[in-house]
């Protein structure tokens, strides 16, 4: 059995094996020391979560030993861990928003006078908490008002207020933007100089060249490299967590006005979402075919109910959508199927939840949005469905799944067996196998390990190269930078940029994500201007 250097913390040769045979974690070693950060990087599946929730205590190790201060220990409970020093902040902070900052932060530990929370020292605790490690946070703010950002802040304040010494981030700028991401790298650095450990999982090179000081690359469960970031690049880690080189990505030329008729077009488009808590202002832009418009933004700033309106989920309360000039009508069910009718595929953000039923197989899923339609389905009776040809469905899986490059035991096992990379290449495998005149693809590689996004990315252009016209929406700035012709910015259901993609980078989109900029003229009709420099803004 390996063996892992001497530190604050240190897993040595620990395997996890569950019930239905699967070794999800094997002999893996390794060791994070005081005052450092120290990534865990690797694809889907690779055992990332699962050693995060043994040193959490939400996993118990089916063989090795995790020590801390050489001590081996054993954690039966996250509460046991949170006591032994242990923190998690995970990529969605869960936290309960018509309470205060102050009242989820001390939530489970509450400083109490007799039966009740004494809710004036529980500010006072929590106000010196964030002071002492600099996190701008008004203990009295109901976490309704914060931002995304900011509530990712409080998710980290909370391990810090119960002791941890030994804190761990899964994917924590998923859904920041550059400025808000940078904010957060710059306050791990801080803590690990100050004696804390920290343990970064991201699926994001640069932020492990950024902050860390190593990094240990899994691959299959098992540790397949580690070394201290300063003496590698890039694309050297990337190589590691593959398996192989991963070309590097190559910019595309400022667009040329397109003569043609648009694809898509959204006209001074209005809506809200059933709740009332997205809604879309005035909102207008053009996709012509062969071309990705990408949309930038801080989530829960109109993104996710433009897709839906656009996909034919919500009908627009003021203004009009066309496909290839056709207007789309209705909603739920009868806008589905106008939207499916006029060419509109949709890769939905969440998969797990909207783009896939869980418990049915691959097979089932790779074809179920020909359900009723031939070859599937051989036509009967004036009003009756024929038999369904599972020949048919066996074989089209089979190619889907050779296309995209899925990997599987098996087309009829349940879907959510698979990886989240394997899962999102099903779906779009799907999308694009009916030819659509436009894609929505609403974040489509989050979650999803370095191979994957590649596999992906390639799919995309191939659409858009297709003579498709593809809308990308993602929280992933390079992926954006890397994709798209064009690039507008949503903020509070306005459009608030518009740029070409090759004449724009990250820290200028993130200005207007977080409302530093606005254009308040911005919209992203075919013939219209980009949005100038900021200095000549007015």
């Amino acid at each position: 059995m390996s063996t892992a250097p001497p530190g604050r913390l240190s897993l040595h040769g620990i395997s996890k094996r569950y019930p239905t045979g699967t070794l999800a974690v094997d002999q893996v070693s390794l060791s994070i020391a005081p005052g450092e950060v120290h990534a865990i990087v690797g694809e889907n599946g690779a055992g990332k979560s699962t050693v995060m929730k043994m040193l959490y205590g939400l996993e118990q190790p089916s063989t090795g030993q995790i020590r801390l201060y050489g001590r081996p220990v054993r954690w039966r409970t996250p509460r046991e861990a949170i006591a032994a020093g242990m923190g998690l902040v995970p990529q969605h902070v869960t936290l309960v928003p018509s309470f205060t900052v102050a009242d989820n932060v001390v939530l489970g530990q509450e400083p109490r006078r007799g039966p009740l929370l004494d809710a004036r020292v529980a500010v006072e605790q929590v106000a010196e908490t964030a002071r002492r490690f600099r996190l701008p946070l008004d203990p009295r703010t109901p976490v309704s008002r914060l931002s995304l950002g900011e509530q990712q802040a409080v998710g980290l304040l909370k391990a810090l207020h119960q002791g941890a010494r030994i804190l761990m981030l899964d994917e924590p700028t998923a859904v920041l933007a550059p400025q808000q991401a940078a904010a957060l790298m710059e306050a791990l650095r801080r803590y690990a100089d100050d004696g804390l450990a920290v343990i970064l999982i991201t699926h994001r090179i640069s932020e492990i060249r950024e902050v860390s000081d190593r990094f240990t690359v899994l691959r299959g469960g098992r540790v397949a490299g580690s070394a201290a970031t300063r003496d590698v690049g890039e694309a050297e880690i990337a190589a590691m967590v593959v398996g192989r080189t991963v070309a590097p990505r190559r910019a595309r030329p400022t667009p040329a006005p397109s003569s043609g008729a648009p694809v898509l077009s959204v006209r001074d488009v209005s809506a809200a979402d059933s709740a009332g808590r997205q809604t879309l202002e005035d909102l207008t832009l053009e996709i012509a075919g062969g071309e990705i418009l990408g949309v930038a933004g801080v989530e829960g700033n109109g993104q996710g109910l433009l897709a839906d309106v656009l996909a034919g989920l919500t009908r627009a309360e003021r203004g009009q959508v066309l496909v290839d000039g056709v207007p789309l009508r209705g909603q739920g069910d009868a806008g589905i199927r106008a939207a499916r009718a006029a060419g509109v595929a949709a890769l939905p953000e969440d998969r797990l939840h909207d783009g896939v039923a869980p418990d049915m197989s691959i097979t089932e899923n790779a074809i179920a949005n020909r359900h009723a339609e031939p070859p599937l389905v051989r036509r009967g009776l004036p009003g009756w469905f024929g038999a369904m040809d599972l020949g048919w469905a066996a074989r089209e899986t089979a190619r889907l799944l050779r296309d995209f490059g899925v990997v599987a035991a098996s087309p009829e096992v349940p879907i959510r067996s698979l990886s989240g990379g394997n899962m999102q290449k099903v779906v779009l495998a799907r999308e694009i196998a009916l030819a659509p005149r436009l894609l929505i693809a609403s974040q489509p590689t989050r979650g999803v390990d370095i191979g994957a996004c590649e596999s992906l990315h390639e799919r995309l252009e191939a659409l858009r190269d297709s003579g498709a016209a593809v809308l990308l929406i993602s929280a992933d700035l390079d992926e954006l930078l890397a994709l798209s012709d064009r690039i507008v910015v949503m903020s509070q259901g306005r459009l608030v940029g518009h740029f070409a993609a090759a004449q724009v980078d990250a820290r200028r989109l993130g200005l207007y994500m977080t409302g530093v900029r606005h254009d308040p003229a911005a919209r992203a009709d075919l013939a219209a201007a980009f949005t100038l420099d900021e200095d000549r803004l007015p």
